[in-house]
């Protein structure tokens, strides 16, 4: 497990798209947007996913999010959640999670 996380972000993929952290420790995200609309890496709150597409009734459902404008980065940091599991990571610009852009974040239990 990595108490950071550096994800690229472009049309429709996270690269890597599965990321392990420590379960409630801080995380340190960096976010770079190689595509040419705007990008999110939304977490999902534990065994909750997306349906067929991102809507306003997953909105609840967000564990922790970040927004990425096109050709930028973005640092933040946020707490992982306390229980262990995986966790669906998705991105709500309409449209992307349909065509794909899904990612996992695994929690583990700290040492």
């Amino acid at each position: 497990p990595s108490n950071t996380i550096d994800v690229t972000l472009a049309e429709f993929t996270f690269t890597p798209a599965k990321f392990t952290v420590p379960a409630g420790q801080e995380i340190t995200i960096n976010a770079t947007n190689n595509g040419a609309v705007v990008h999110n890496f939304v977490i999902m709150k534990l065994g909750q996913t997306v349906g067929d597409n991102f809507g306003a009734e997953d909105q609840v459902n967000i564990y922790w999010e970040i927004e990425a404008k096109p050709g930028t980065s973005v640092t933040a940091t946020f707490t992982a959640p306390a229980e262990p599991g995986e966790y669906q990571v998705v991105c709500r610009t309409a449209g992307h999670y349909i065509a794909g852009m899904v990612g996992k974040l695994i929690v583990v239990a700290g040492k």
